[in-house]
């Protein structure tokens, strides 16, 4: 009789009620395919935009949902050189319907996974990829961040606002953070952010130009956009790099063709899904953040875990805004 294990899934996209725990036969798995068993995984916002149906990766019903998680490997396919039973791994967000790892079980292709750090707890490393593998690309490969510039991180308490304060700051640039509210505050500063913004009471951009003297931020790595990219716009410098790796604001986004002559500046419409398929570009990043883990310039912060039954419970504390850091969910009591 084939083994049965429970996971999170979707038959039609919608609002959070459209979750549900669901038991899968389990499946051997092929090629390069790697089986582990679940520890923990994190959520991510682009987990809501997928059972929404607005993620740019549409749902193959019925349809599995996550990407990052750790476990402990039980069964590898017949291609697979760079794993083995036993192994403790941490999965890779990629662009694809097919995998989703939020279960008692996962599969995924063994390019997508490394082995999880030791120096890190199970939570924390289920906790790497989405936010360093995204920042990473944005950083180096599209903005050519170095020391001394200005990066500015809007809805830096995410935990992909984290990622990239954390690689910019090792990278020896000036971090300037925004938040809506003073709920935070405190808690962001004790992180080492070099200046924060309190969106909801400030003027970003007159802000923006009194920190940096007049000079203006040369990178933007901005989840928000719509009406919010106006904020920064006249604040960037000359050459700036502006991100759009997000949505929250729901009004169109413009797509401000003056304001970025001016400056000789580039928006780019952004996601590390277009940078991990190329294999190389992904070894490169993985060499790079699983280095600095081991070196402890580099550490996710875990803002709160869930038990497995209260997955609902850890979605709708995001949908909150109240975390700093990510959101966990405990599959095992190990």
């Amino acid at each position: 009789m084939s083994k049965e294990y429970t996971a999170i899934r979707f038959n039609e996209t919608g609002e959070l009620d459209v979750l549900g725990l669901e038991n899968i036969t389990m499946e051997d798995p092929v090629n390069d395919e790697v089986l582990f068993k679940v520890d923990a995984f994190a959520l991510n916002r682009a987990d809501v935009l997928h059972y929404q149906g607005f993620h740019t990766t549409l749902p193959d019903f019925p349809s599995r949902i996550g990407s990052e998680a750790t476990g402990e490997v039980v069964k590898v396919g017949t291609n697979v050189t760079d794993f083995k039973v036993g192994d403790r791994v941490t999965s890779i967000p990629f662009n694809t319907a097919k995998y989703g790892v939020q279960g008692e079980y996962a599969v995924v292709p063994q390019d997508y996974l490394t082995k999880a750090p030791e120096n890190l707890t199970i939570e924390e490393a289920c906790s790497i990829w989405m936010q360093y593998s995204t920042a990473y690309f944005a950083l180096f490969h599209v903005g050519n961040v170095k020391k001394g510039d200005y990066v500015f991180i809007p809805a830096i308490s995410s935990s992909a606002g984290y990622g990239c304060f954390e690689l910019a700051k090792d990278a020896g640039a000036t971090i300037i953070g925004s938040t809506r509210t003073s709920a935070k505050k405190d808690d962001l500063k004790k992180l080492g952010i070099d200046h924060l913004i309190i969106s909801n009471e400030e003027s970003v951009g007159e802000r923006l130009m009194e920190i940096t003297e007049g000079e203006g931020v040369s990178f933007v790595y901005d989840p928000i956009a719509g009406n919010f990219c106006n904020e920064y716009l006249d604040s960037l410098s000359m050459g700036a790099v502006v991100i759009i790796y997000g949505l929250l604001d729901p009004n169109p986004t413009p797509y401000p063709l003056v304001p970025l002559i001016r400056k000789k500046a580039v928006m780019d419409a952004y996601s590390q899904f277009n940078h991990v398929e190329d294999i190389d570009k992904l070894n490169e990043c993985k060499a790079y953040v699983l280095e600095r883990i081991e070196k402890e310039a580099l550490k996710p912060i875990v803002s709160k875990v869930f038990d497995f039954e209260d997955y609902k419970k850890a979605y709708e504390y995001m949908l909150s805004n109240q975390q700093v850091g990510k959101i966990v969910v405990r599959v095992t009591n190990k």
